[in-house]
């Protein structure tokens, strides 16, 4: 079956296409992947796709309901959608055809959940920014597990964050999971990193990850070349190898968090 991973954040520059680029290229080192990009800065798509040339995006599987021939392969075993950086304005379709708000993600989760084949073992989604709410809600409402990047920053947003989780599972996808919060960015030095990363740990100690991404040049620009570098998967595999221990346990069943 397959399992929807989304990364998404309420904080900007804290890393989130980035860990969603490494989760999709490592996972299909060994798993048939599919990406899916959703979030109007279309990185993780320029990321992963190297040169291929882009016949269609994100928008338009939204505007004519045809999700399979959007599907870009990359290799044999990693696909991605593409991303748009209109694909805010795509629920303004379904607002003019005279959907309410709660219909219009109704309408799109019913529409990617296609791309959940049986085909993929994981789906892994870049969500888009909070700015954008549908787009948001829809990037938790495919999803099986939802992922926050929290980098140092106001200890209310890891609040917020879960507060739209809550919506999300109250309005749209009861059977989606909190995977967890990924502290990112952090360093030894700096104290107000010191101390984010102390309270979010002792606010929330059964979220919080035990490993971090870390604040490496490695990561700085990640593009096509550089994510294929030995080193990066290197420093990356201890964030890899936490991933799939916490949510493959969950999924079977035994769960580590309360909703």
């Amino acid at each position: 079956m397959t399992i929807a991973i989304s990364i998404s954040s309420t904080i900007g520059g804290s890393g989130k296409t980035t860990i969603a680029c490494m989760f999709a290229h490592l996972l299909s080192a060994n798993y048939k992947v599919l990406a899916l990009d959703l979030c109007g800065q279309c990185d993780l798509s320029e990321v992963l796709l190297h040169d291929n040339t882009v016949r269609g995006t994100i928008c338009d599987v939204l505007e004519s309901g045809d999700v399979a021939s959007y599907i870009v392969p990359i290799n044999e075993n990693l696909h991605i959608i593409p991303g748009d950086q209109w694909i805010c304005s795509s629920p303004f379709k379904f607002y003019i055809q005279g959907y309410k708000m709660p219909e219009v993600v109704i309408a799109m989760k019913e529409l990617l959940n296609q791309a959940k084949t049986a085909y993929y073992d994981f789906v892994v989604i870049d969500t888009p920014s909070t700015s954008s709410k549908e787009v948001f809600s829809l990037s938790l409402s495919i999803s099986d597990f939802a992922v926050m990047t929290y980098s140092p920053n106001k200890l209310q947003l890891i609040k917020s964050w879960l507060n739209k989780i809550k919506y999300v599972q109250d309005e749209f996808n009861p059977e989606l999971r909190v995977g967890g919060i990924l502290r990112t960015r952090f360093n030894d030095i700096e104290a107000s990193h010191i101390f984010y990363n102390q309270e979010a740990c002792r606010l929330y100690p059964d979220y919080c990850w035990n490993s971090v991404f870390p604040n490496s040049p490695l990561f700085a620009n990640i593009d096509s070349h550089s994510i294929q570098k030995s080193q990066v998967a290197t420093a990356f595999k201890p964030v890899l190898d936490e991933m799939i221990f916490r949510l493959l346990k969950t999924r079977n069943g035994i769960e580590l968090w309360q909703k």
